[in-house]
């Protein structure tokens, strides 16, 4: 029997065990489950609605703050504006009113940070977990009148980058794990920094904007598997390559120090607060705009998917496991 690995599902066992079973061919669904595709989208009275789902099961504390912007990150970069958010949220035995309400709070503020209702939800105490759980999902209209997907990319794109590589994984390891760190030689003062990239998780402004222009063929939410995850996931999903270069991906020096200490790849931790994206010609303007730098081309699938280094060249064939997961106990 095959050995599952922790994180996202192998895509050919994706393909084969979940996506050809998606129920009925509704005629209003226009886009459908895909590998490496963010989000779907129904159309309904004449309008279109983008929809995600996604489960928050990496950290501990922030569950519910990230549950938000992470479902909401998916439905911005798809070309829709975060509105309707329903969480289900699961806890697991002996926890207390007190993380409830911490993650309600957290739910909250969140929601209320992009102009979002909390529409519907469900809570429970599950006996089977060990750490809460909470599962987003959000949906909101079209804007810009172009349903974005990470199929759209094509060879002689420009693959852009906004921010910086593995904020949302440097915020989780400064907030679960500041005592290991603090072992580790990491000062109170990077800790505290690191702790504070959660506000820098959103990236539906920049999402949004790049949108409503319509000079993106593609953009994606490189989560799991980080920066190299991301840019698998969109080429995968474009049936194409791409060449990017290590030295043009920021990574901030908190990111650097934290994952120094803990021996990480920061190009292959959880990146949400990045947003990738690609346009067939840079437009400075709106690269300035969004806090955005080419970092590499689209290229055919046949001359590879190659990220290079100072080190030389890796081949990222492969489906890319983040690097959290060999942090956190099993």
């Amino acid at each position: 029997m095959r050995k599952l690995p922790i994180g996202k599902l192998p895509p050919d066992i994706l393909k084969n065990l979940v996506l050809s079973r998606t129920g009925s061919r509704r005629g209003d669904v226009v886009l459908r489950p895909a590998v490496g595709e963010d989000a779907g989208a129904v159309k309904s009275g004449g309008k279109v609605y983008v929809l995600s789902i996604d489960p928050i099961t990496g950290s501990r504390e922030m569950v519910g703050w990230l549950s938000v912007h992470a479902s909401a990150n998916d439905v911005a970069v798809s070309g829709g504006r975060p509105s309707w958010f329903s969480p289900t949220i699961l806890i697991p035995p002996k926890s207390s009113i007190r993380d409830v309400d911490k993650i309600m709070r957290q739910v909250d503020r969140a929601a209320k940070s992009l102009d979002v209702a909390v529409v519907t939800g469900h809570t429970e105490v599950a006996p089977y977990i060990t750490a809460p759980v909470v599962v987003g999902h959000m949906m909101g209209p079209l804007v810009g009148g172009r349903l974005i997907r990470s199929s759209g990319a094509r060879p002689g794109d420009w693959i852009i980058m906004s921010k910086a590589a593995a904020i949302e994984g440097t915020a989780i390891l400064a907030t679960d794990f500041a005592e290991l760190l603090r072992r580790r030689g990491v000062s109170g003062r990077v800790i505290r920094d690191a702790r504070g990239y959660y506000r820098k998780i959103s990236v539906v402004r920049e999402a949004l904007a790049l949108a409503r222009r319509g000079v993106v063929n593609a953009m994606h939410d490189p989560t799991e598997g980080g920066i190299l995850g991301g840019l698998y996931e969109l080429a995968e999903a474009s049936g194409t390559g791409f060449r990017v270069m290590a030295s043009e991906i920021p990574i901030t020096p908190a990111t650097k120090e934290i994952c120094r200490a803990l021996g990480l790849d920061p190009y292959s931790l959880i990146s949400s607060g990045a947003l990738l994206a690609t346009t067939p010609r840079l437009e400075r303007g709106i690269l300035t705009r969004v806090d955005a730098r080419p970092i590499g081309r689209v290229v055919k699938r046949r001359e590879g998917r190659l990220f290079i280094t100072r080190e030389g060249v890796r081949k990222v064939e492969e489906p890319v496991q983040d690097q959290l997961w060999r942090i956190i106990p099993r």
